[in-house]
């Protein structure tokens, strides 16, 4: 048990080690020496509990998402109401959108199972989402018609299309913009677009804060 223990360990320190060399420089950039020197293991040590770089970057994944769901609980709990709850989780991603490199975006579209495990993200998150938007409405903060299956669908697409844009053409006038400034502003965009006078209200708040 206490081998078991340690090997989690071991995995753990690697996958936050290996993660964010990724964001900082890209996955393509990162080999597996530069991670065992930077934790001062040997490679094996590494190839012995990740079959590939996929492997690691997966469960790398899968554990920012743990931490982030652990910082998500928290400013839950702290908030006021869901518009206080959605707008602090929006700007928690979006600081963090600003540590990472453009190349991870588009380098991270090149893994199957990364992709998977993005299709099963999106889906939890759109119900997320659906719900949270309802919830919104009944507290007097969301309009009355608005429809958030079309408002999601067309927030999605222009994301995608944004970013897809920055990242591939360097020539693009939205490549000045990083990421984050343009979710950021796409988001605060629908969101003012879907409020009421009172969830307006607290935007502006928001924002001054």
């Amino acid at each position: 048990m206490k081998e078991d223990s340690n090997k989690d360990k071991t995995r753990r320190q690697i996958a936050e080690a290996a993660m964010k060399m990724f964001i900082e420089r890209g996955i393509k950039d990162v080999k597996m020496d530069n991670i065992a020197t930077e934790l001062s293991i040997s490679k094996r040590t590494i190839y012995e509990l990740f079959a590939d770089k996929e492997q690691l970057l997966l469960e790398a994944l899968k554990l920012q998402d743990e931490n982030t769901r652990d910082i998500a609980k928290i400013k839950i709990r702290d908030s006021k109401h869901i518009l206080d709850i959605i707008l602090s989780l929006y700007t928690l991603y979006f600081e963090k959108m600003k540590t990472i490199n453009k190349k991870f975006f588009y380098e991270i579209t090149k893994y199957p199972n990364i992709i998977q495990l993005n299709r099963e993200r999106e889906k939890k998150n759109d119900k997320r989402f659906i719900a949270w938007m309802e919830m919104g409405r009944k507290e007097g903060y969301f309009r009355e018609d608005a429809n958030f299956e079309i408002l999601l669908y067309i927030l999605r697409r222009d994301l995608e299309a944004i970013f897809a844009v920055n990242m591939n053409r360097a020539d693009n006038e939205l490549s000045k913009y990083s990421p984050d400034e343009l979710g950021r502003t796409l988001i605060l965009f629908y969101l003012r677009g879907i409020s009421t006078t009172k969830g307006q209200e607290f935007i502006e708040q928001y924002l001054k804060q």
